[in-house]
């Protein structure tokens, strides 16, 4: 019987954290062929998700080059080396000297960096604020508050499309000639697996969200240590929880779920309670709704707002009730 391993054990083995035995049966595993690939693709996700130090690598190229540049280093003319007087440096020597230091900080600069650093651009919004940009593919992402986006800093591999999404984002992917997937990794192991097509992935610690406007993805996700795997159709709209347990209903307007990218809010029965992580996500504000029954309260109909502050004054209003602010927590109480 061929040996297995999952991609829980392998993190606790890129950690440090598994057994003598837990150790022979990955090497065991390691021997076959197709496992190899399996095991760096784990180990990308586990560096990803697990760094040791984030530099602030543009900076420090930055400083690099602007370096280089008030210290050039200038050719020198004459082909044949002079002979070093011993107690005196020549200028062959500092030379020498000047690009073994180049090259050693060049070395040491792409180490410090790190392969996540060097390989991946990182895209990030801050609370309040949206952003719309265009892969190299041609892939247009629109991208909600306080949402990051790492995408491949050099372009796109041969064979598959893969960027790193935490947080909130539209995607209208571009189909290539030659079928290439398009990949989006979220968290709790969420993986969207697509060719062309046009969704919104909400995808942040407390679960994960996908609405499907056109086209056709599959959603692959863990439940425990259990693969599965969800086929969407247009107009579907599937939550996952951190645990993996997965949802699919139907939403008669998918465009809705992404009309933050025009400040429009859309509610179709959303309760106080959910609207509180709409505010701590895209706001950085804590909403506190003291009565139960209010937290149960539904909001319908939609709204156009620039702020957190807009945004509330339009919900308190049609739902007549009032709001009082201390700091960044919000609390929401019935109109006297």
């Amino acid at each position: 019987m061929e040996p297995t391993v999952n991609k829980s054990l392998l993190f606790d083995h890129f950690a440090g954290k598994t057994t003598p035995m837990q150790r022979r049966l990955i090497e065991e595993w390691l021997r076959l062929d197709r496992s190899r690939e399996q095991y760096y693709q784990w180990l990308v996700d586990w560096e990803h998700r697990s760094p040791q130090y984030l530099p602030d690598a543009e900076a420090a190229l930055f400083d690099y080059i602007h370096y280089m540049q008030e210290h050039p280093v200038e050719p020198s003319s004459d082909p044949m080396v002079p002979v070093e007087k011993p107690g005196r440096a020549t200028t062959s020597g500092r030379r020498n000297w000047l690009l073994a230091a180049s090259l050693f900080l060049s070395v040491g600069l792409l180490g410090w960096l790190g392969k996540s650093q060097l390989l991946y651009k990182t895209y990030q919004t801050g609370y309040n604020e949206t952003r719309s940009l265009q892969l190299e593919d041609g892939t247009q992402v629109a991208m909600n508050a306080n949402s990051s986006l790492r995408v491949p800093r050099f372009g796109f591999g041969s064979t598959t499309r893969e960027v790193f999404l935490a947080g909130e984002a539209n995607f209208a992917v571009t189909h290539t000639i030659d079928n290439q997937r398009f990949v989006v990794r979220g968290e709790n192991d969420l993986e969207i697996v697509v060719l062309g097509t046009e969704f919104t992935v909400n995808s942040r610690p407390r679960g994960s969200k996908v609405v499907l406007n056109k086209g056709k993805v599959k959603l692959r996700f863990l439940e425990g240590e259990a693969k599965r795997e969800v086929t969407m159709q247009p107009g579907d709209l599937v939550t996952v929880d951190p645990g993996g347990k997965a949802r699919v209903r139907k939403t008669a307007s998918p465009q809705n779920h992404a009309a933050w990218a025009a400040h429009r809010f859309v509610f179709e029965g959303t309760n106080l309670r959910e609207l509180s992580y709409l505010f701590e996500d895209n706001y950085g504000l804590k909403i506190k709704i003291e009565e139960e029954e209010l937290q149960q309260l539904t909001l319908y109909g939609s709204f156009q707002a620039q702020s957190a502050e807009e945004l509330l004054e339009a919900l308190t209003d049609a739902a007549n009730l009032r709001y009082t602010q201390s700091n960044d927590t919000i609390t929401i109480t019935y109109k006297e």
